[in-house]
């Protein structure tokens, strides 16, 4: 029972870890996008230096964060044995007992220890990635006219409209 639970403390990791790295694999999509809508502003004539630079600052947010969630997911949560204590008369009640209330003691430390590792990593690193990419999206959104230069056959039909509704 005690090694199907210590088990449990690496699937636990395992499934933190992987959706980690599925959010992550988002956020890098996001940036490109990001990345290209500044690369068309720029074209445009529009100043992006702002918009450059978030970029850095999420795309290196990202990476730290990629960094820590690889060596999270390569830490081993495992029961320590000398932990535990040895109560010489197992057999009696009052052994069995001992070796249970160790035992819960060594799992709960477990516990605390996993779920501390991977509230630093959601709260600290992820959150800052996240942070960074929303940022550089509200930088781009900042650029005036970013989105003109995709349909300009669009505004100038609206700005015909928008004429003939004025007279």
């Amino acid at each position: 029972t005690a090694e199907r639970i210590a088990e449990q403390f690496g699937k636990t990791n395992e499934k933190w870890t992987n959706h980690f790295l599925q959010l992550l694999e988002r956020y890098d999509a996001i940036m490109e996008k990001i990345q290209e809508r500044a690369s068309i502003a720029a074209n445009a004539g529009n100043d992006v230096t702002g918009v450059t630079s978030a970029i850095q600052s999420a795309t290196d947010a990202i990476a730290n964060a990629r960094t820590l969630v690889v060596a999270q997911a390569a830490k081993t949560y495992v029961l320590d044995a000398s932990a535990v204590t040895t109560v010489s008369a197992t057999t009696t009640p009052n052994g069995q007992a001992e070796l249970i209330k160790s035992l819960r003691s060594s799992f709960q430390t477990m516990h605390k220890n996993l779920f501390k590792d991977l509230f630093a990593l959601r709260d600290g690193a992820m959150a800052d990635a996240r942070k960074a990419m929303q940022n550089a999206h509200q930088t781009l959104s900042a650029v005036p006219k970013v989105d003109d230069d995709d349909d300009e056959d669009e505004d100038d039909e609206n700005a015909t409209s928008t004429s003939s509704s004025n007279q």
